[in-house]
C-alpha cells in the first residue's frame, strides 16, 4: 500500500500536467451530475473550497447564487470553519489559498470536500493538515467529492480519525 506522501506527490504531478481539454471535459461532466443530483437540489447553504490552480474548477459553485455558498477559514490549531463567500473580501493565506476575510461562522448543509486521491468508497488523501477530517468528524450534513478519473486508487492508508465523503463524483 503507497504512503499518503507518495499519493499526494503523484496526484499533484498529475494535476499540474492535466491535458486542459480533458480537465474542462470532465469539470463540465462531473458538474452536470452534481448540479442534477438530490443533494444538491435539497442543499441550501454550500461549502466550496477555493482551488488552486491545478484543482477542481469550482468557478460554476462560487457563481450560484440560488445557494449560500461558504468557504474554509483555517483557524489556529489546525481549526476550520466555514465563512460567506464574497469575491471582494478575500485574502491569500500563506499556503497559498483564497480565504475570507470574515470571522463569522456559517454552517453549511452540504461541503464539497477537496483532496488528491480518493478510494471508490469515500476515503481520501488531502494535503495532510487534517483540517476537513476535524471539521467533518462533528458534522451531520452531507459531503461530496469532484473527483477526475485518474484520482480513484484502489486502496489509502487509513487512520483512525479519517472520514469518508458520502459522494463521490466522476466521469
Amino acid at each position: 500500500m503507497k504512503k499518503k506522501a507518495e499519493i499526494r506527490k503523484k496526484m499533484k504531478l498529475a494535476l499540474k500536467t492535466f491535458d486542459s481539454s480533458d480537465k474542462n471535459q470532465q469539470t463540465q461532466a462531473i458538474m452536470a451530475q452534481f448540479l442534477a443530483s438530490d443533494i444538491y437540489q435539497q442543499a441550501q447553504t454550500i461549502a466550496v473550497f477555493m482551488p488552486m490552480t491545478f484543482e477542481f474548477d469550482m468557478t460554476r459553485l462560487l457563481s450560484d447564487t440560488s445557494k449560500r455558498i461558504v468557504i474554509p477559514k483555517t483557524l489556529p490549531q489546525r481549526k476550520m470553519i466555514f465563512t460567506d463567500y464574497d469575491k471582494d473580501a478575500l485574502f491569500l493565506t500563506p499556503f497559498g489559498v483564497r480565504e475570507s476575510k470574515s470571522d463569522m461562522p456559517v454552517m453549511p448543509d452540504l461541503i464539497i470536500v477537496p483532496g488528491l486521491a480518493w478510494t471508490e468508497d469515500g476515503y481520501r488523501v488531502g494535503y495532510g493538515g487534517g483540517y476537513y477530517d476535524r471539521y467533518l468528524a462533528d458534522f451531520t450534513g452531507e459531503t461530496a467529492s469532484f473527483v477526475y478519473d485518474f484520482q480513484i486508487i484502489s486502496t489509502i492508508e487509513r487512520n483512525k480519525f479519517d472520514i469518508p465523503v458520502r459522494y463521490i463524483f466522476k466521469v
